[in-house]
């Protein structure tokens, strides 16, 4: 039974790709994620391309009013929210008014709300989100302006400005880097990688918070095309780069368990 404040609540209408009441990997603690439905890059090695597209028949509408009281039934068991994708920002006002009204409700006040993107939308988008959201959670898919291009379709420049403005605003949650072996260019340029992260995280420290670095290595569950057959990525590309960003001055550098890569693979250039 909905709570009936929820009745009263307004607003956007999201495309969702789905809904999950309770998740351990999408932000500190248990956390209901909204996976919203559509992405404006089209990288190949996406993990969910059946969220790329907006007007996907397997995709529904949801009100302000029906994730508030989804939220509201879960409040008990939840630390907060995060909003995923499909590319969240990209339906920014629904966003808005979702993080604004669990803020302003007093039973789920408490709550982080965190969205998790890959950073290519303009400063104005985080501007419009930032009065009432905790984190943002960015992908960087590569470093070099070309490679970035040929993975995602698209340039690096928002990307890079988002985290920029992000952390200058002391909203970064966490940077995530994922290796594809033979694809990403992150060997390549370890140095000026290390010194820019490096760089993002003493603008956040003068905001009082530090932020997180995750390195994720390439996996081929749920990607089609070429990409299934791309090198996985293994314990070893993710030390060396683990290694290199503490080296570099990176405090907090996260790694997925070690059962969740596998023990040898194709070691070309990361």
């Amino acid at each position: 039974m909905s709570h009936p404040k929820q009745e009263k609540i307004l607003g956007p209408v999201a495309r969702v790709a789905s809904v999950l009441p309770y998740s351990c990997v999408d932000g500190p603690g248990n956390r209901m994620v909204f996976f919203l439905q559509g992405c404006q890059f089209r990288c190949l090695g996406c993990h969910n391309p059946e969220t790329i597209e907006r007007d996907s028949a397997s995709a529904f509408d949801m009100s302000l009013a029906e994730a508030v009281t989804a939220i509201y039934q879960q409040r008990h068991f939840i630390r907060g929210i995060t909003v995923s994708g499909g590319e969240a920002s990209l339906q920014w006002r629904f966003v808005r008014a979702l993080f604004h009204a669990v803020k302003q409700h007093p039973e789920l006040a408490h709550l982080t709300c965190l969205i998790d993107t890959n950073g290519g939308v303009s400063c104005q988008r985080w501007q419009a989100l930032s009065s009432y959201m905790d984190g943002a959670t960015v992908d960087m898919k590569a470093w070099g302006d070309d490679t970035h291009r040929a993975l995602t379709g698209h340039s690096s420049r928002r990307v890079r400005d988002s985290l920029t403005w992000l952390a200058k605003q002391g909203k970064l949650q966490e940077v995530r880097l994922l290796l594809i072996p033979g694809y990403t260019d992150w060997q390549a340029n370890l140095s000026p990688l290390c010194a820019y992260l490096y760089d993002l995280q003493q603008m956040q420290l003068a905001q009082g918070n530090v932020f997180s670095v995750r390195l994720n290595g390439f996996h081929r569950a749920g990607v089609t095309g070429d990409a299934s057959n791309w090198p996985e990525a293994t314990q070893a590309h993710l030390d060396t780069m683990k290694t290199a960003l503490q080296t570099a001055g990176l405090q907090t550098v996260n790694m997925p368990p070690p059962e969740l890569l596998p023990a040898m693979g194709d070691q070309r250039e990361v």
